[in-house]
């Protein structure tokens, strides 16, 4: 392995990024603004169960902070509640690409393409934290039956994945918060939007298979992808898009459906049966320049598609797949 991607070399180019953050506290602040964020990052590398527990391993073993995070000042859970509470996460996207420039660099991603040099991007909305008492500006807001303000923090997240890879590589998620100057919660499909407009200024060029549930399937983010040059695999739900399910059954009654059977490698007596459509619109009114979609009579089925800014298609039903 490259000296540059032991968990050492990591962990020390991961300070480097946060000691180049500029602290706009007092400067007599007892902790390090960089301390403070490398000490966070060693609370998840640790799979320390809470800030708690992290400062009982303080207290405890303290020379293996200061020794594998290079932590000066290691401070305490309400130290480090009250400095990374006043940080905007977008702080920390550089340490992000720091680490996938180097994997870059190193050729180890290579091994994750598939499909012509591409990368599967596997991307979701995800929650994170609740309460009923305590909330901050990052937090959406809803109101129970019973009256009760719940105070929650989401993400938008996607990662590189291979089935053959135990690994995953994480991008710079993006907060599913209020915006300035807005009094309405923020929702994962506009998230999702920023989250791929940043990943494409940051990567122009990288080439990418981007994977996604039902929610993802409507016109505005499609045609986002299209813009962004991102091929993409989508799901769909029989509630959600009816007129698409209704358009696969009725060419399954039709016979217009292509059809294909592969025996199972590992199981002799099991074999896969796949059905596929290609060229059928998501909704009445949106119809993208290319589709193919995974049909049968009973859901889930995936809605899929490539890069249609050119017309091209990447088909993958399960383990085989076809690029045209």
């Amino acid at each position: 392995m490259s000296k540059t991607l032991h968990v050492d070399a990591l962990i020390q180019a991961i300070k480097a990024d946060f000691g180049k953050l500029t602290d706009h506290r007092a400067k007599n602040a007892k902790v390090a603004l960089d301390d403070a964020l490398i000490s966070a990052f060693a609370v998840f590398h640790l799979k320390d169960q809470s800030l708690l527990a992290f400062d009982e391993r303080r207290r405890r073993e303290p020379e293996n902070l200061h020794t594998v995070y290079g932590v000066t000042d290691i401070p305490c859970d309400s130290q480090m509640r009250a400095i990374l509470g006043e940080i905007d996460p977008a702080f920390l996207r550089p340490a992000f690409r720091t680490v996938f420039r180097r994997l870059q660099r190193s050729k180890k991603l290579e091994s994750m393409t598939l499909l012509g040099g591409h990368y599967l991007l596997s991307g979701d909305g995800t929650g994170f934290y609740s309460s009923t008492k305590v909330a901050s500006p990052y937090c959406l807001k809803k109101t129970r039956r019973n009256g009760v303000d719940l105070y929650y923090q989401q993400m938008y997240a996607a990662a590189l994945v291979h089935p053959d890879c135990r690994e995953v590589i994480t991008f710079f998620p993006e907060m599913i918060t209020r915006q300035d100057g807005s009094d309405k919660n923020d929702c994962e499909r506009n998230a999702a939007h920023r989250f791929f407009e940043a990943l494409r200024r940051e990567h122009p060029h990288l080439k990418l298979i981007v994977t996604e549930d039902a929610l993802s399937s409507n016109a505005p983010h499609i045609e986002d992808l299209q813009r962004l040059d991102l091929r993409f695999i989508l799901g769909v739900e029989p509630g959600d898009h009816q007129f698409l399910f209704s358009v696969v059954d009725d060419a399954i009654d039709q016979g217009k459906v292509t059809e294909l059977e592969r025996k199972d490698a590992n199981d002799s007596g099991k074999i896969h049966f796949y059905r596929f459509i290609s060229q059928v619109p998501l909704n009445c009114v949106f119809r993208p320049k290319t589709a193919s979609v995974p049909a049968g009579k009973r859901p889930p089925f995936r809605w899929e598609n490539g890069r249609c800014s050119d017309g091209n298609a990447a088909t993958i039903p399960a383990k085989t797949a076809s690029t045209k």
